[in-house]
């Protein structure tokens, strides 16, 4: 009843271990993903609101210098403008050229020329520092192109404006304003040299600043009109157009270590985005690390499970055979002799089976804690193998399987543990016996020139191709195994081969049968050995038995891990 009890509630058991697993999977995991995206995605937000923050306090900064020079610019025109319009009087049209000419040069050096107009708009005066057929060339362009484009008859009366153009594929500037004198309307008209802006008042301007910024100036179709080409400068460049003077051109600014202050955002920004990629491919790695090794735990908890069933199994067989037996014997129901010695025999046979089975568990729990040391003298390898197969012979002589020996080569002295190489090949007899099906096992041994190879070959069903990789990790069964067994006996043969300096391997052989086998390198190379001292022991004599010749395994790399448990 508490079997059934304990199966039921295992059964129960597993139902809730998986619903936490796929928890874990389905919720846990997708949640730490999210996260790590929503964080990853705020730390870009604030860093790039850090690097805008920069950016606006320069492009701040560098405004305010923009408008300052701009508003300059403006002030130098109207006040080039106001002085030509105080000196003109309107009284005495025709007197410009002798009250302004004069001081030209002094109050409004920008200005080229001056003109009069009546209410109609007809040039009652026309003075111009220049060449008389420049004179002629302005006056005809104003009459012409820039005159109808005054709209002197909606201009309200002290209002100075500007016009500001490109005629006759030159750039003009000219200011007006309209005033009212004794009852006549005139028009004042001031035309201001652009070229000479641009050679004498920008330079002039932007000298005290050189060093420190870029300045230019560009037209609406950015073509640039005074100081160097800004393109560089990126996202730092700010501009500003003047208002009511020269309103066809934009002042343009950017701090001197724009370039480079652009280029480093520019790799600021990569890098952030870089590290930012990489911190979410980290996160993303060890999630998918920790499904690995959730997923690798899970396995290993069932395959531990599992052995713990199994080797229960295995005990409790010849448990209970010594059991039976004993107590036949102890009420004294055996008929006569010869069943007492057959039930004495049996009894002494599954002690020995009881026995490797607990010595295997040991080794392998030494194994595992890392403490297994191997204590290593001169011995004959084959002389090891026979003894191993006669006691195995001992034991599975009952069921009639036949095992042949074959040993190719001389020099098999090497060093070697023999106990655990007792082991190791018990283990592979055992395995054979189990996957055979009462096939005949042959076992050979075969001294090579750096190392002794011993194989052992059944000719049952064979390994099945997607187990050979795996048949020596620990806990392992391979599918449709005919017995439970423990999982744990090739796991021992490979770390005994390794210790040994050699490899184990597993291979299907052509004409049927699997072929296990592992190897010993002449010249020790064990970690945890332990050198013993005392004389080795004298070589055995091969047994006469006839023998039955394994093919030598077609793949048998050195970190193979190929046979069945």
């Amino acid at each position: 009843m508490n079997s059934v009890a304990r199966a039921r509630d295992r059964g129960y058991a597993r139902p809730v271990r998986r619903l936490r697993f796929r928890i874990v999977y389905l919720v846990l995991l997708p949640a730490i993903a999210v996260a790590a995206c929503v964080l990853g995605y705020y730390t870009y937000v604030t860093a790039s609101q850090f690097d805008q923050l920069g950016e606006q306090s320069i492009a701040h900064s560098t405004l305010l210098l923009v408008e300052e020079k701009v508003d300059r610019i403006e002030r130098g025109v109207i006040d080039a403008d106001n002085a030509v319009l105080h000196v003109v009087n309107v009284d005495h049209p025709d007197s410009v050229d002798t009250a302004w000419m004069p001081l030209a040069e002094r109050i409004s050096p920008s200005v080229r020329a001056v003109l009069v107009l009546d209410d109609g708009g007809a040039v009652l005066s026309y003075a111009a520092r220049a060449s008389e057929e420049d004179k002629r060339d302005f006056l005809k362009v104003f009459l012409e192109r820039i005159l109808p484009e005054l709209q002197l008859e909606r201009l309200g009366p002290g209002r100075l404006k500007h016009l500001h153009g490109n005629y006759a594929d030159q750039n003009y500037l000219v200011s007006y304003i309209a005033e009212v004198h004794r009852g006549r309307r005139y028009y004042l008209v001031a035309h201001h040299d652009t070229g000479y802006l641009v050679r004498e008042e920008f330079p002039a301007l932007f000298a005290d600043e050189e060093g420190k910024q870029l300045y230019n100036v560009v037209d609406e179709d950015n073509h640039r009109i005074f100081g160097p080409s800004l393109a560089g400068a990126g996202d730092y460049v700010v501009g500003r157009r003047f208002p009511t003077t020269l309103y066809m051109w934009r002042l343009q600014v950017a701090p001197k270590q724009a370039p480079l202050l652009e280029a480093k955002g520019r790799s600021r920004r990569f890098n952030e985005a870089g590290l930012l990629g990489l911190s979410f491919g980290i996160i993303l790695l060890g999630i998918v690390f920790l499904l690995y090794a959730a997923d690798k735990e899970r396995r290993l908890n069932a395959l531990k499970s599992e052995f713990i069933a199994n080797v229960s199994h295995e005990l409790k067989t010849p448990l209970s055979a010594i059991r039976m037996f004993g107590e036949l014997l102890l009420t004294k129901r055996v008929p006569n002799d010869k069943k007492k010695e057959e039930y004495l025999a049996i009894i002494c046979r599954e002690s020995e089976r009881l026995s490797a089975l607990i010595e295997n568990v040991l080794d392998f729990a030494a194994v595992e804690r890392g403490v297994r040391t191997y204590e290593m003298r001169a011995a004959d390898v084959s002389a090891v193998v026979a003894r191993t197969v006669e006691t195995f012979r001992h034991r599975i002589e009952h069921e009639g399987t036949e095992v042949r020996v074959e040993r190719i080569g001389d020099a098999m002295r090497v060093r070697i543990d023999e106990q655990e190489i007792f082991l190791a090949v018990l283990n592979l007899l055992d395995n054979a016996a189990k996957y055979g099906g009462g096939t005949p096992i042959g076992v050979t041994v075969e001294a090579k020139r750096h190392e002794v190879q011993i194989r052992v070959r059944d000719r049952g069903a064979g390994i099945p191709e997607d187990d050979l990789r795996r048949v020596f990790d620990r806990f392992f069964r391979s599918r449709g195994s005919p017995s439970r067994g423990s999982g744990i006996g090739l796991a021992l043969v490979k770390h005994i081969a390794e210790a040994h300096g050699g490899r184990a391997w597993a291979t299907n052989a052509p004409d049927g049968g699997a072929v296990v086998g592992f190897s010993i390198r002449r010249k020790r190379a064990a970690k945890g050995a332990i050198d013993a001292t005392g004389p080795a022991p004298a070589p055995a004599a091969s047994p006469a038995a006839p023998a039955i010749e394994a093919p030598e395994p077609s793949v048998a790399p050195a970190s193979a891990s190929t046979p069945h448990d």
